[in-house]
């Protein structure tokens, strides 16, 4: 065999492997397809140009992981062909080579499947900001093996796995015997078998480049219609966590740090109409105090988990799945044009809290924390005790140790319940949660204290553990736990009601964040759109229709009870201060919403869509000048917000 034959193995062994990897990941994304498919069923005329450009997104990925095969296998080939030893050292390098791969790629498997179902909660892939759950294994664990659906997923990458291992070994195998050394050595063999070693260094540094265009690859790239479930489904979910870990790297995301500090300081104070009462902290000023309230009321703050604004409407067998809250928009301040800071649970305490939009897909709650004002603060300064009641671990999103620096007195949690009350890895249920706490408050009000009392509910986030009497409310368990988590706080409302304490309370009831219902945006707006009732003594029943905010609701509620306060957020007094669109984030995008429009920005994908709420056509092209509005709102509010915590203007 002459040297170029042998050369030509060489090739043909990695080409065999590459092309294996390349139907793998196409499988992966056929089952992300069937696992997240759109409601209106596949759009043929798109589905083939998704899928085209998705073996693009994966041929980069498999040309980053061969770049290494690639490069030592036809030196090593070259150096050693004329040796005895050859074929020996050639099938055990191979068989290296093949284990190597055979790791790398039960983790892109078992991540590609993963990425299928996590779509399906978030419409969007994995990006670096699930690192943060790698903290609570435990709790992480118990999430996603008590979901008896995610154990289907885990099947199908274990044979997925399973069968591409097989086949590995079987191209291993047909090239394990015909590896011999070259009886043709001569100078322009070598030469040749040389230039065709660089060519395929240069084929494989084109794939690792992704694309021939002037940049290389980028998620971008991936978006070719003006239907976001087509653009997304081409993307590589490990090229997606790559290229958020490069911006997760950044401070501020560059688009946004371009816009010089004091420009956008200057349009924040004139967009919200003060003069700062700190030079120091230019955002910082006196807060609105609009006293409604008599007295020092309790506070009692429920977070409802996932209740997105549209759940209100939802109605199976002829009955609303929450009846309740429906009922209580008659009977409460309701904000019918509100929206979450973000679309994780420690976004919405960082929001409601104390005031603030998260940066993007990084986590709110730090071990080491951010300090803030906010409710706790005031309300504790003010004489009031602060507690906390959540489900389960404390520790979760680092709760324990951020709320202990930030003003909360007191934590209950699955440290203080009775044994074996936990009914999922998410701890113990709605309903007992609200049985505790009540009993909790009863006999802290025997103190004469005034109280500020949080609640986190979980029951609406999968695993759903559905009591028996709610599962005939809905075909499906995910709306049959609409139904419960409503009654829960039915129930607890009603007994509270009934208490003496209950009697001077102000309840305000939020969502954590929305769902991830259906959408034809290129940002999920239901996971961002979310109710909020403020309802006791005082409050005469009315529906603010006006844009609010998450981090309008403590600015709202110390005017509410006349607390005098300095204001160092971006949220306002939403009944006596104008706000003329909220700013909101899902993790790499930037959303603006009044209600009527809704615009939104792509950090990774630099991606601007600007549409009517209600309709999925991108107007950005017909509107500029609403866009342009819209745009530097959202862009200098995120300036602003990200500034004030940075420079740590949040502090007291």
């Amino acid at each position: 065999m002459n040297i170029v034959k042998s050369f030509g193995r060489v090739v043909g062994y990695l080409v065999s492997i590459h092309l294996l990897t390349l139907l793998v990941m196409s499988l992966c994304r056929l089952i992300l397809l069937l696992a997240n498919m759109p409601a209106e069923g596949v759009d043929w005329g798109l589905l083939p140009t998704a899928l085209l450009i998705g073996v693009q997104f994966d041929n980069l990925i498999a040309s980053y992981i061969s770049a290494l095969p690639a490069l030592v296998l036809p030196v090593f080939a070259l150096a050693t062909m004329h040796r005895e030893e050859y074929s020996l050292w050639m099938r055990r390098l191979t068989s290296g080579v093949t284990w190597y791969y055979g790791v790398l790629y039960a983790i892109l498997i078992f991540v590609h499947v993963a990425n299928a179902r996590y779509f399906h909660f978030f419409e969007n892939h994995l990006n670096i900001g699930v690192t943060a759950w790698f903290g609570f294994v435990g709790d992480t664990a118990g999430m996603i093996f008590e979901d008896r659906t995610n154990w289907y997923f885990l099947l199908m990458a274990l044979v997925l796995i399973a069968l591409f291992e097989f086949a590995l070994v079987a191209i291993n195998k047909a090239f394990a015997h015909g590896w011999s050394s070259a009886d043709n050595r001569s100078q322009k063999q070598y030469f040749l078998s040389s230039v065709l070693t660089v060519l395929l260094w240069g084929i494989v540094f084109c794939g690792i480049r992704g694309s021939f265009q002037r940049y290389p690859l980028k998620v971008s790239f991936a978006y070719f219609s003006n239907k976001p479930f087509y653009n997304k489904l081409g993307v590589n979910p490990v090229f997606n966590i790559i290229k958020s870990a490069e911006y997760g790297t950044i401070p501020v995301p560059k688009e946004i740090a371009a816009i010089g500090e004091k420009d956008a300081i200057r349009y924040v104070q004139q967009e919200l109409g003060f003069v700062p009462a700190d030079t120091l902290r230019p955002v910082v000023r006196e807060g609105s105090v609009h006293r409604l309230v008599e007295g020092q009321p309790n506070i009692v703050l429920i977070f409802m988990e996932s209740m997105a604004q549209e759940n209100l409407d939802r109605q199976e067998n002829g009955q609303y799945l929450t009846p309740y809250l429906r009922s209580l928009r008659e009977k409460s301040l309701y904000w019918a044009n509100c929206y979450s800071a973000g679309i994780h649970t420690n976004n919405g305490i960082v929001g409601v809290h104390y005031g603030f939009v998260p940066n993007f897909a990084k986590p709110s709650m730090d071990v080491n924390a951010d300090i803030y004002t906010g409710l706790p603060y005031y309300l504790q300064k003010n004489g009031y005790g602060t507690l906390c009641f959540v489900t389960g671990n404390p520790q979760y999103d680092n709760m324990n140790s951020f709320w202990r620096d930030n003003h909360i007195d007191r934590i209950y949690s699955l440290y203080d319940y009775e044994p074996d009350s936990a009914v999922n890895n998410f701890g113990v249920s709605d309903g007992y949660l609200f049985r505790y706490g009540l009993r909790c408050l009863d006999e802290y009000a025997t103190s004469g204290k005034p109280f500020f009392a949080s609640f986190l509910t979980v029951s609406n986030h999968g695993p759903f553990i559905v009591p028996e009497a709610y599962q005939d409310r809905a075909a499906k368990p995910e709306n049959q736990i609409i139904a419960y988590a409503d009654d829960a706080i039915r129930q607890f409302m009603e007994a509270a009601e009934q208490t003496e304490w209950g009697k001077n309370t102000l309840f305000v009831l939020v969502a954590d964040h929305g769902a991830n219902l259906a959408s034809p945006y290129e940002m999920v707006y239901p996971y961002n759109r979310i109710p909020v009732f403020i309802t006791g003594p005082g409050i005469k029943p009315h529906t603010l229709t006006t844009p609010a905010s998450q981090i309008d609701i403590w600015p709202t509620v110390l005017s509410l009870l006349g607390v005098e306060y300095k204001n160092n957020c971006l949220g306002v007094d939403v009944l006596n201060e104008d706000r003329r669109y909220a700013f909101f984030v899902s993790d790499d995008h930037l959303g603006v919403s009044d209600g009527e429009y809704f615009w939104c920005y792509g950090i990774q994908t630099r991606r601007e869509c600007l549409y009517r709420v209600g309709s999925g056509e991108n107007l950005l092209s017909r509107e500029l000048e609403k866009a342009a509005e819209m745009r530097a709102f959202g862009m200098n509010m995120q300036r602003v917000n990200l500034l004030a915590i940075d420079k740590q203007w949040t502090r007291p």
